[in-house]
């Protein structure tokens, strides 16, 4: 069970939950593949040594970069907007869909053509940055779909 799993209030439900894309590992990737290549092009042990701290970085790198991935929950409920990331330092934005002030989408040409991109949320004068987020305009749909259900009357057939 997840953080925010664990921490929804009564009533309450998951509606989407968005992830981090697989993009944030392209560096690491782009890293080992250029410490390799330093490696077979090496005349010395000196370039082989580089090329394998160049591999090295990488690789905890990617170790970063994966516990980013499992720690993190883009999450849009019945009742709120919850985004949660880090293991040891942990951040936590909870914004309720009745206070939602702005909710924005980045994305750069790589974003559009990867479909990826920054959610950025603004609260009470306070701007949260959140990247890169996969299918950032589906959360975003998401979102304005659960403050447009917040806001609809609720059926009661013993009102009149």
């Amino acid at each position: 069970m997840s953080f925010i799993e664990k921490n929804l209030a009564n009533n309450e439900r998951i509606v989407y939950k968005g992830t981090l894309h697989w993009w944030i590992y392209m560096k690491n990737i782009l890293l080992i593949v250029l410490g390799i290549i330093i490696i077979s092009a090496a005349k010395s042990t000196l370039g082989s040594g580089v090329g394998g701290l160049f591999v090295i970085f990488a690789i905890i790198g990617l170790i970063g970069a994966y516990m980013s991935s499992k720690s993190s929950e883009f999450v849009v409920t019945n009742r709120r907007i919850m985004l949660k990331t880090g293991v040891l330092k942990r951040k936590l934005v909870e914004l309720q869909l009745n206070r939602a002030e702005g909710l924005m989408v980045n994305q750069g040409i790589i974003g559009r053509i990867l479909n990826y991109g920054s959610i950025i949320v603004t609260s009470g004068g306070v701007k949260e940055v959140f990247s890169p987020i996969a299918q950032p305009y589906e959360f975003k749909k998401h979102v304005n779909n659960a403050i447009e259900e917040s806001f609809a009357p609720i059926n009661n057939p013993s009102v009149i």
